[in-house]
């Protein structure tokens, strides 16, 4: 299973002290929330067994940032969002940085490991078919959200047209992302 999240938290930044008590901080707290709606709207189910997880992360400048510091985050919240019930179930772990991203965002496979070979993938929800709204074609869609196939979507971070798409623009109406005629109303 293969899921795109946002930027997680530095763990420098996941907690706050309130009196004698440690809690989530109001930023840990955001992230949670975040990757459990990603979660709910893929439609992922709680993997169980050892896993092996690859994480790719895109930060979001070329700040100096430490790799371990995002892991704390991540993890915590896709068990707390319910992509596995705990996260000692994590018995090999991939952290690879790549290259920036407006915003920032970590790209995580998840796959069952048994420890004994190759890692085995766990079964995915059933892919259903799709037109590209940018380029016409077909494609398998592995959740809701997915409306451009993955060359038009890589074309889009390469270009950052996803940033340009989201600035809310006055007087401009659009629809799924085109921009509508004027004479329409």
């Amino acid at each position: 299973m293969e899921l795109e999240l946002p930027f997680p938290p530095s763990v420098n930044h996941l907690w706050r002290r309130v009196g004698n008590r440690t809690i989530v901080s109001r930023e840990g707290r955001s992230y949670r929330t975040a990757v459990r709606r990603v979660l709910l709207a893929r439609g992922v189910r709680p993997i169980e067994g050892r896993l092996a997880v690859e994480i790719d992360v895109h930060p979001p400048d070329r700040r100096r940032r430490d790799l371990d510091n995002i892991q704390k985050a991540l993890l915590d919240s896709m068990a707390h969002g319910g992509a596995y019930a705990d996260d000692a179930q994590i018995d090999r772990l991939t952290v690879i940085r790549r290259g920036v991203v407006a915003g920032g965002k970590v790209r995580v496979r998840l796959a069952l490991d048994d420890g004994s070979g190759p890692v085995v993938e766990p079964s995915a929800p059933a892919a259903r078919p799709r037109t590209c709204l940018k380029c016409g074609r077909s494609f398998d869609s592995e959740g809701p959200g997915n409306r451009i196939c993955s060359p038009c979507g890589e074309a889009n971070d390469r270009l950052g047209v996803a940033e340009k798409l989201l600035q809310p623009q006055r007087g401009v109406k659009r629809h799924n992302g085109e921009l509508l005629p004027e004479d329409c109303g």
